[in-house]
């Protein structure tokens, strides 16, 4: 992480504004770490996060400039879920890498010249305090808000309501839809899952599992028992357990790269509970299903993938249902 000093940080970005300031009118804006005067219509954004904020501002039509992102095990740098969900990444796009969420690299961000940034809890508060003599830094609590009071939250900063308030009625509409194809979801019961490539870890989620979490709750379908009394969001299970996580449709997830495609993970599930699929109803009866990366990411485009999927899986089909 490279840490400048603040009165340092404002000296250079001082010099960089090499370009005469243009007034801007702004407003004020109230955001996890306080109230600040931000401009009603930014025009270079700097996301401090990639796949929670890069994607759905860009989604927004969200002028970014730059972007924290990922290293691969070649050095390479990526936007987590760029290209799955949007086709996008820093190669393709004039958004610019800022160093990683946890490292991020201030004098790429002044270079930037933004009018505003904006970060997350996750970010460092000693980071953010620099970031704020550059520009406007906002820390928005995506965890406390939820998928869709985020979303809401990056229109409003951007001035993008409008565009944001018509494709989530959309969404909306279409979810009524949806119900009406599958018939009583509050009988349905479904898991969602998360399993790591190399079979070591599987992690059951309650909530905020992104687009498919959003999904299945506005959809209405229940959850199991042992998933429903969780007291966190999520939890890592135990292989010894895993016949608890049993439902008429169990969730779990790929993605579009090398060691994580859906023959991967499937055989994934075997290492981390050897005869998973035998010991679970929806496995046994092909109501296990893997979705894509994108429909466990951030933006409108995955909450709308994934509830597509769910209706395919779903709707106007006979299923096995679990017996509790």
């Amino acid at each position: 992480m490279r840490f400048i000093p603040i009165l340092a940080a404002a000296a250079m970005v001082a010099a960089l504004l090499v370009h005469p300031a243009i007034a801007q009118e702004t407003r004020s804006f109230t955001a996890a770490n306080g109230t600040f005067d931000i401009p009603v219509e930014p025009q270079r954004i700097v996301a401090l996060n990639d796949q929670i904020i890069a994607l759905p501002l860009y989604e927004l039509g969200a002028p970014v400039v730059g972007s924290a992102g990922r290293t691969d095990a070649d050095g390479n740098v990526f936007m987590r879920g760029g290209m799955d969900t949007l086709g996008i990444d820093y190669a393709n796009t004039d958004i610019e890498y800022v160093g990683g969420f946890n490292s991020l690299d201030i004098e790429a961000t002044a270079a930037l010249q933004p009018d505003l940034i904006i970060g997350g809890t996750y970010n460092d508060p000693v980071v953010i305090e620099q970031l704020q003599t550059i520009a406007p830094t906002l820390v928005i609590d995506n965890g406390s808000l939820g998928l869709v009071d985020t979303l809401k939250t990056l229109a409003d900063v951007t001035g993008k309501s409008g565009d944001f308030d018509t494709r989530y009625q959309r969404y909306l509409d279409n979810v009524e839809s949806t119900k009406t194809f599958i018939g009583d979801t509050s009988i349905i019961s479904a898991t969602m899952t998360f399993m790591f490539p190399a079979g070591e870890e599987l992690w059951v989620y309650r909530t905020g599992l992104g687009a498919i979490g959003q999904v299945l709750s506005d959809l209405g379908f229940k959850q199991p028992e042992a998933v429903a009394s969780l007291e966190a969001n999520q939890a890592s299970w135990s292989a010894e357990l895993i016949e608890q996580l049993d439902a008429d449709f169990i969730f779990g997830f790929y993605r579009q790269q090398p060691d994580a495609t859906p023959e991967a993970i499937v055989a994934a599930y075997e290492t981390f509970a050897p005869g998973w699929c035998q010991a679970l109803t929806a496995c046994r009866n092909g109501q296990f299903v893997l979705l894509p990366g994108p429909t466990f990411g951030s933006t409108m485009t995955g909450l709308e993938l994934a509830l597509e999927l769910v209706e395919s899986h779903v709707a106007g089909r006979s299923f096995t249902p679990f017996a509790e």
